[in-house]
């Protein structure tokens, strides 16, 4: 009887050790670390940027690298690139304007849905969001054109790509 009170005791000390936190573990999203999806954002960013003459005018406000490692930041930037996949490159135009756009789309597609289950909308601090918005909104009315807003904002893929790759480390559900 005695063996049987310690095999069930010993049963329960390795479920309370093995215990997982309630929310699920976050891996990366495999496009953030593929070379090839990094040299074709690139590419993108580099041609956007060569038809942008304003190099004053920032979109993606700055995230300093100590906040980058906050969890919390990572769904920030998922924010951000849901509003580029909605309002920016949501035009079958921009896929014949912008080389390897076609290549990654469907990249920036599965980042997106690889890391927005992790994100409880109500912790975002959609701060970033708005002042990204709003950049981009009065972008569009000092160019008087919206699509050399977006372009602006295309040019900016990499950041976003970047604060993506930093934010969106994998975690543990311990």
């Amino acid at each position: 009887m005695n063996c049987a009170v310690l095999a069930v005791l010993a049963v329960l000390c390795c479920c309370c050790a093995l215990r997982t936190d309630a929310r699920p573990a976050r891996l990366r999203s495999r496009p953030l670390d593929n070379s090839e999806t990094w040299n074709n954002v690139m590419v993108i960013a580099k041609h956007a940027q060569a038809q942008d003459r304003d190099h004053e005018t920032r979109l993606i406000p700055v995230i300093s690298s100590d906040k980058l490692k906050d969890g919390d930041v990572c769904c920030v930037n998922v924010k951000i690139l849901d509003y580029y996949l909605r309002h920016i490159l949501d035009s079958q135009a921009r896929e014949h304007h912008y080389p390897r756009m076609h290549l990654v789309k469907p990249d920036l597609v599965r980042v997106a849905r690889d890391l927005e289950p992790h994100c409880n909308s109500k912790q975002v601090d959609l701060e970033h969001v708005q002042t990204f918005t709003q950049n981009l909104k009065r972008a569009g009315e000092m160019y008087k054109n919206n699509t050399k807003a977006q372009n602006k904002a295309i040019g900016e893929i990499d950041i976003l790509f970047h604060y993506l790759y930093e934010s969106c480390s994998a975690t543990s559900t311990s």
